[in-house]
């Protein structure tokens, strides 16, 4: 193993990542080796005196342990060359010391600095007459009635609708779920349909949807599994519609993803099961296949997606696959109710982690500050990342 493998592990390992039992060998290996290199190396030199020797406490439980394993390699015959040891160890250890000390020091700033909570199910709902409930503070049970539409918060927190005999209205009622930043919220509409809405989203819908059409208005992020509903007559199925402000998506039955954040820098659908039409306000259209992704900027285009990454935040994690720290940093606002400053050139940086969603703000400090490409400070509720 060489020097290089060999500091990747020691940073690995000193940045609190776990090692494998293969790794820990390798690095226990790595280090017996590059000590005997440098022994038989500085066999001639001399050896430093004990006050030259800012290590030597370090120093000495690492040859404790080192001579525990080799008492009967280390004889006389290898004073000399043990004495020059001493030197390369007290460099080894050294690095180390200062390595994890400056670590513990950031840690502990860190630990005295206000930790900020991960979000959770926090939302409101807008009925139809404009009163308002916080869907966090409401009891589970019965909330509202609309049109004739039983509302109604289940054991898990999430909303139901429950339709009885269809009544006619020359204007349906619509409702509207908002979540905040630092919110999410999952909702079963009234043909069974599943959103689950991301931070600073929405979700615009009728308590009860045409015979012949489903249509749906979102922000944000939200994400769908779509219930297959028949035509009159059985003729088909009753499309399903979401619309955001650049694109609308065309559904029959299937589960996908539709990311239209206005910071983000392009609306991104992503399509994990059956299959979805894309068709932008300019008029331009495509047909995704599971697996696939389309992307409206300026064009729309399609790609293979990554779907782990996609659809990280709805198994409750942050995966970050090459993203900018730009891009990260938005979720991260959203998610944590923060406010982040970025200079643009370190924005521009690209990172890989992944992090729970529960975890508190620190964990994504520290996964930031592990690359040691930027320097990450919280100031109540604001993140400052400077060089």
């Amino acid at each position: 193993m060489d020097n290089e493998i060999f500091r990747k592990l020691l940073q690995k390992h000193a940045g609190g990542q776990a090692l494998s039992p293969g790794e820990e060998a390798a690095l226990r290996q790595a280090y017996d080796h590059l000590l005997e290199e440098e022994i038989a190396a500085a066999a001639e030199g001399p050896s430093p005196a004990p006050e030259e020797q800012p290590g030597a406490d370090i120093r000495e439980r690492i040859d404790q342990h080192i001579a525990a394993r080799r008492t009967k390699r280390f004889h006389f015959y290898y004073m000399k060359r043990a004495a020059a040891a001493l030197v390369v160890g007290f460099i080894l250890s050294a690095g180390i010391y200062w390595f994890l000390w400056d670590r513990k020091v950031s840690n502990d700033r860190l630990a005295q600095q206000e930790e900020v909570l991960p979000g959770g199910n926090k939302a409101r709902l807008t009925l139809a007459d404009g009163s308002v409930i916080s869907l966090g503070d409401a009891q589970n049970g019965l909330i509202a009635t609309e049109s004739g539409v039983r509302i109604e918060k289940d054991a898990n927190g999430n909303i139901r609708y429950h339709t009885g005999e269809k009544q006619e209205s020359i204007l349906p009622a619509v409702n509207t779920i908002t979540t905040p930043n630092g919110g999410q919220y999952r909702v079963t509409l009234p043909d069974g349909s599943v959103a689950m809405l991301n931070a600073a989203s929405s979700l615009s819908y009728p308590v009860r949807f045409s015979e012949k059409e489903r249509r749906v208005k979102m922000t944000g992020e939200v994400y769908f599994e779509i219930e297959k509903m028949r035509l009159p007559g059985g003729k088909g199925n009753v499309p399903f519609f979401v619309e955001t402000a650049g694109q609308e998506v065309q559904v029959l039955g299937t589960h996908f993803n539709v990311n239209a954040y206005r910071d983000e820098t392009a609306i991104r659908t992503t399509l994990v099961e059956g299959s979805v039409k894309i068709k932008s306000k300019d008029g331009q259209s495509t047909l995704l296949k599971p697996g696939q992704q389309a992307v409206l900027a300026e064009q729309l285009h399609v790609q293979q997606a990554d779907i782990q990454q996609q659809l990280a935040w709805v198994n409750g994690d942050f995966v970050f696959g090459g993203e900018t720290l730009e891009s990260i940093l938005h979720q991260v606002e959203r998610w944590y109710d923060i406010e982040a400053e970025c200079p643009a050139h370190i924005g521009k940086l690209r990172f890989n982690g992944m992090v729970s969603r529960s975890q508190p703000l620190s964990a994504i400090v520290k996964m930031i500050q592990s690359t040691r490409k930027a320097t990450v400070t919280i100031k109540k509720r604001r993140l400052i990342v400077t060089d």
